[in-house]
């Protein structure tokens, strides 16, 4: 994800490659970046980020070694830099405990269609966070698509389990729609083409049409048709909703136990 946001920033101009710097401890991937131009570092103490100017430090590592990584930023730091942290399940209060309750920390969580300039991405800033900080970090996560920003911190657990896990369900669904088609006796390039392109424009139709999605489906389900009929099947006993929402449960809940 790291990567995507660095490719919407330089090919928006946001930022120049020269006030980009890297830490990744990944061999392949370090030489992978240094090969784009990117200044690219092993370990933080190779980078002396008071001296550069840096203002601004992106977090976005696994949750489980967040706690070490935000340990060994913490002596390179000062209350004048912001933090922005893509980490999922990780509150505000964790950073505040490593960094001081006098530090910036923005919250985000983008989803993978950023890295087609399709994502999009929740931001819930602290109260030492300001106008101008916020408004950068917006620009950044811009560059990569769509932004909208929380009032509430604790709204960051159905957003994780909405958008940024989101795609994974459209995914499944493509996947099995495509397996479907084919045991009905399509090709299986043809079920290909046929499903994402279905899932393609109706998500374009949704996004871009004044009516609902309910309204949107309504129309196109003619009374007695083939596609109440299938509808009619998804909706039996609720069975679809049901599964639907217990899915997100268990993600809010996986989300909001890692923050824990």
């Amino acid at each position: 994800m790291g990567s995507s946001i660095i490719d919407g920033i330089l090919s928006n101009q946001i930022m120049n490659k020269s006030d980009i710097f890297i830490i990744e401890p990944n061999l392949k991937k370090r030489r992978f970046l240094n090969k784009n131009g990117l200044s690219v570092f092993s370990k933080i103490s190779e980078l002396d980020i008071k001296k550069l100017g840096i203002k601004a430090l992106l977090i976005a590592v696994k949750p489980q070694i967040v706690k070490e990584v935000a340990y060994e930023i913490k002596d390179y730091m000062n209350t004048n830099q912001i933090i922005i942290s893509i980490v999922a399940g990780k509150k505000i209060k964790f950073y505040k405990n490593i960094f001081g309750k006098n530090i910036s920390i923005i919250r985000a969580m983008p989803n993978t269609p950023a890295s087609y300039g399709k994502g999009i991405t929740a931001i819930y800033p602290c109260e030492k966070t300001n106008n101008s900080n916020l408004k950068n970090t917006k620009k950044i996560f811009s560059a990569v698509g769509k932004v909208v920003e929380l009032k509430q911190e604790n709204k960051m657990d159905i957003v994780t389990a909405i958008s940024g896990s989101g795609p994974a369900y459209v995914f499944l669904l493509i996947d099995y729609l495509i397996k479907t088609a084919v045991n009905k006796g399509l090709d299986k390039k043809t079920a290909t083409i046929l499903v994402k392109e279905t899932l393609l424009g109706a998500s374009y139709m949704a996004s871009n049409s004044p009516k609902s999605p309910e309204i949107l489906r309504i129309d196109v389900t003619s009374p007695g048709g083939v596609t109440e009929a299938a509808l009619k099947e998804f909706n039996k006993n609720s069975i679809f909703l049901k599964t639907l929402d217990r899915a997100i449960s268990a993600a809010v809940k996986k989300s909001i136990k890692l923050s824990s």
